[in-house]
C-alpha cells in the first residue's frame, strides 16, 4: 500500500508540472498565482505553486505548527492552538492589517496528513472575522528529489469587515510571493 501511495503521490506532483512553462518559472524561483472565481462570492480561491529547497518534512513543521505562526508566518500578530487531536488541529489566527484597517481573528479547524507523498494540512472555518476561511497547504518532493519541496498553497477568504476588495486583492499578489520567500528564508540549511 505504501509503495502505491508513493507512486500516486509522485504521479500527482508530476501532472502538477505538466506545463513545462510552469516547472521553467517555478525553478527560476518564482511563485505561479491563479485564481479561480467562486459562485456566490465576490473575491476568487487563489492558488499559487512554489518551490522551496528544503525537505518537505522540514517546510511540514513549520506549518503544521500553528501555536507559532506569529513567529513564523508573514503579518500573522498572534497565534495559538486550541487543540489538537489526531489529524485535526483548531487555531486561533490573527491577522495584522494595515491602519486603519482591524485585524482579522479566526478559528479554523485543519486536518493535517503527514507523507510521504504528500504532506497536506486543509482548514476551514468554524468562527471568527471572516464569512469564508478555507484552504490547504499541500508539500510534495519535487521531481522526487526529497532536499526540494513543491508547495502549493490555495485559499478562498472573506473578512466579514468592509475592506475593499481591491486592497484585498493587492495583498493576495504581494503577501503570497513574500509568505513563499520567508518560509524559504526559515528553511535555509
Amino acid at each position: 500500500m505504501r509503495s502505491l501511495m508513493l507512486v500516486l503521490g509522485v504521479l500527482w506532483a508530476n501532472a502538477v508540472l505538466a506545463d513545462d512553462g510552469l516547472k521553467a518559472r517555478l525553478e527560476k524561483g518564482e511563485v505561479e498565482i491563479t485564481t479561480r472565481a467562486v459562485t456566490g462570492s465576490t473575491l476568487p480561491e487563489v492558488t499559487a505553486h512554489g518551490l522551496i529547497d528544503a525537505p518537505p518534512e522540514q517546510v511540514w513543521a513549520i506549518l503544521q505548527d500553528c501555536g507559532n505562526y506569529q513567529k513564523t508566518m508573514l503579518r500573522v500578530a498572534r497565534s495559538k492552538e486550541l487543540s489538537r487531536l489526531g489529524q485535526k488541529v483548531v487555531c486561533e489566527v490573527e491577522i495584522a492589517l494595515p491602519f486603519p484597517l482591524s485585524n482579522l481573528v479566526g478559528v479554523t479547524e485543519a486536518t493535517h496528513v503527514v507523507g510521504p507523498p504528500k504532506w497536506t494540512r486543509s482548514w476551514h472555518l468554524l468562527r471568527g472575522d471572516y464569512e469564508v476561511n478555507e484552504g490547504a497547504w499541500t508539500l510534495s518532493r519535487y521531481e522526487d528529489d526529497p532536499k526540494r519541496t513543491l508547495a502549493i498553497y490555495r485559499v478562498h477568504a472573506i473578512p466579514k469587515s468592509a475592506v475593499p476588495d481591491a486592497i484585498l486583492r493587492k495583498g493576495q499578489r504581494t503577501a503570497i510571493p513574500d509568505m513563499y520567500k520567508h518560509l524559504r528564508e526559515l528553511t535555509k540549511g
